[in-house]
């Protein structure tokens, strides 16, 4: 292995311990905020993987669209923040990340990861997005990170996977029905 690839794995571990760490944090406002470093992490790891793989371009673009969507996230109290027509113009800006970066069906998983994943986003409704996590958001994932041999967004996807199977477990799909957005409300209660 070169040393660029030697640098985007070391990259790509970094990222996933910062987005593994996140699901220590109850407060939805510290997880967007990780959402930005870890994607902006996992884009310049991207693009180093890019170097050997232009299928990975997909992931550099998606992820620097997932840097805005987290700030939209993340100011989610506010109105203009929380706008369909805030949702709508990221999901059409990950669309086209997506398109332009087309390098065939590879590019169509991730690209559907993140459009499909951010109405879920903007519920912030816990057993939705857990779902929608486990059926479809890791899964395309997954299967994207292994195509570019991105080891750490495989192994970042099986935590995903593996901690939505371990979050239903213990709390049932009721206990997750509004979890974020109990969080959020009680957030908004104390201003």
């Amino acid at each position: 292995m070169n040393p660029i690839m030697i640098l985007a794995q070391v990259l790509g571990f970094v990222g996933a311990a910062i987005e593994i760490s996140s699901f220590q944090w109850k407060d939805s406002k510290k997880l967007f905020l990780i959402q930005i470093i870890f994607s902006t992490i996992f884009s310049v790891h991207y693009l180093l993987l890019a170097v050997e793989n232009p299928s990975a371009y997909t992931g550099v673009l998606l992820n620097l669209a997932g840097m805005i969507r987290a700030v939209f996230l993340f100011f989610g109290d506010r109105q203009w923040a929380r706008s369909r027509i805030a949702l709508v113009g990221v999901m059409l800006l990950m669309a086209v990340c997506g398109i332009v970066t087309w390098e065939g069906w590879i590019s169509l998983l991730p690209t559907a990861a993140m459009v499909v994943g951010t109405p879920f986003l903007w519920t912030r409704n816990g057993k939705t997005l857990r779902l929608a996590q486990l059926f479809v958001i890791s899964p395309c994932w997954l299967i994207y990170n292994a195509a570019v041999f991105s080891v750490a967004g495989v192994l970042t996807e099986c935590f995903n996977v593996g901690s939505v199977i371990v979050s239903i477990c213990r709390f049932g799909l009721k206990g997750l029905d509004r979890s974020m957005e109990l969080q959020t409300e009680k957030k908004t209660e104390q201003k």
